[in-house]
């Protein structure tokens, strides 16, 4: 199961984005690249709209945040 920093729960209010869309833009993402610090980001279409994912590099199941 995915974990869940405050600031991801807090950023997934704010956009109303869901466990479960975070979830399938992890598993059914379209594109994923690492940030400068070398964080995992997925990008994907989730009913309907673009999702993207931040995971800890050291734990990709740690979620940092998510935007849409």
């Amino acid at each position: 199961a995915l974990q869940y920093k405050r600031h991801s729960r807090v950023r997934m209010r704010e956009r109303n984005i869901s466990e479960a869309e975070v979830e399938t833009c992890i598993n059914h993402f379209h594109t994923s690249y690492t940030d400068k610090t070398g964080n995992h980001i997925f990008v994907g279409d989730v009913n309907g709209r673009r999702i993207k994912v931040v995971v800890q590099k050291e734990n990709p199941r740690v979620v940092i945040t998510a935007a849409d």
